[in-house]
């Protein structure tokens, strides 16, 4: 695979004749996420019986499916029902429910099993292996739960294309991103990847994943695991870049409308560059921080921050960052729209690459369980 012969800052895979043509490393990996972003939605589709029982505080009373809380919204799936529909956590007077769930308490601590709770006490009840009973307000998180795999993830995909006449410029953005947890275990994936192409102008792409593996420690708000992060970019002379290490996490703010994870690691960078005025391959160790923020707001709207930061260990002095903001607005049942932000940073990069390398999208979506 020739990821390294580039022409006119493009890879060949994006250059040579569609019968020659052979993708390289980075759209590789991005075909692999944005299949399986497409297999749970489609070839999984959650088949649970919709018999779970809600009553509003104020009388109403609901048969459906229960999908999952977050940030304060109980989603569920009426029988007949071709979309979800989002209920106030605090509306809700008393739950009851046959499968099996993973639940979480603001302190970190998960549990499994079915659920239950009363008006008269407030107290969700989780029946699993032992009973426990969790006060109705600190309960921060309902994800389902199933024997197989592809069954627990969730995540959303969205697009985004733009087109300016007068200079012929064409934006095509994809982005996507995968979540499964477990009692003890947690799985996220993040993908996302532009391409810009202009008269008169080399094409440009940017491709960012970000995938972390946790596995909580003794249900406190501390985690062990590992990261696995990659970075493609034409206007850096990046053809891949790959980061492999191990973390620890925690979660020092868990609520119905904040969370903000710390991680701290060290990894082992690849690094395949495009550049003839620089060795084609660099291998470093690096620390590895991150900063994972996120807040909920106007009943509709979320705020995601995530910024990583590689401080180099053994080619001391070299600092890399990236950053990620992203704003969601749900607009119509499970559709939103997306706009975001990202800067990927080097103090020392490729010869003749620019330091940072900034853009931003808009970008139409659709979440699924």
């Amino acid at each position: 695979m020739a990821v390294n012969v580039v022409r006119h800052g493009r890879p060949m895979c994006c250059v040579e004749p569609r019968a020659n043509r052979r993708p390289c490393a980075a759209c590789w990996i991005w075909i692999t996420i944005f299949v399986c972003t497409l297999m749970p939605s489609f070839a999984f589709a959650s088949n649970r019986q919709k018999d779970d029982v809600i009553t509003l505080k104020n009388g109403d009373i609901i048969t459906c499916e229960i999908r999952s809380l977050e940030k304060g919204q109980l989603t569920v799936k009426q029988p007949n029902a071709s979309s979800t529909v989002v209920l106030d956590w605090k509306s809700i007077a008393t739950v009851r429910s046959k499968q099996l769930f993973v639940i979480t308490d603001n302190n970190g601590k998960t549990f499994s099993g079915t659920m239950h709770q009363d008006a008269a006490d407030s107290m969700l009840t989780v029946e699993g292996v032992t009973s426990i009973s969790i006060p109705h307000g600190l309960v921060v998180n309902i994800q389902e739960t199933d024997t197989r795999f592809f069954r627990s993830w969730r995540g959303d995909i969205d697009l985004g294309m733009s087109f300016a006449q007068s200079n012929s410029q064409k934006q095509v953005t994809l982005q996507g991103d995968l979540f499964s947890q477990t009692v003890k275990r947690v799985i996220g994936i993040t993908a996302s990847t532009q391409f810009t192409s202009q008269l008169e102008t080399s094409n440009t792409r940017e491709t960012d994943i970000k995938t972390e593996y946790f596995v909580q420690l003794r249900r406190t708000r501390w985690a062990e695991g590992g990261i696995a992060n990659f970075l493609s970019s034409s206007a850096q002379k990046i053809n891949l870049r790959t980061s492999l290490g191990a973390a620890i996490a925690m979660r020092p703010i868990i609520s119905n409308k904040t969370d903000l994870t710390l991680i701290g690691g060290i990894a082992y960078t690849t690094e395949n560059d495009s550049s003839a005025a620089t060795s084609p391959r660099s291998n470093t160790v690096d620390s590895a921080f991150a900063v994972q923020y996120s807040t909920f707001r106007f009943d509709s709207t979320d705020f995601d921050t995530t910024v990583w930061v590689y401080p180099s260990i053994s080619d001391g002095g070299r600092v890399r960052m990236t950053l990620n903001q992203d704003v969601y607005f749900k607009f119509y049942k499970d559709f939103y729209v997306r706009g975001s932000f990202y800067d990927n940073y080097d103090n020392r990069p490729v010869v003749s690459a620019p330091a940072n390398n900034v853009g931003t999208s808009f970008t139409v979506g659709w979440s699924f369980r």
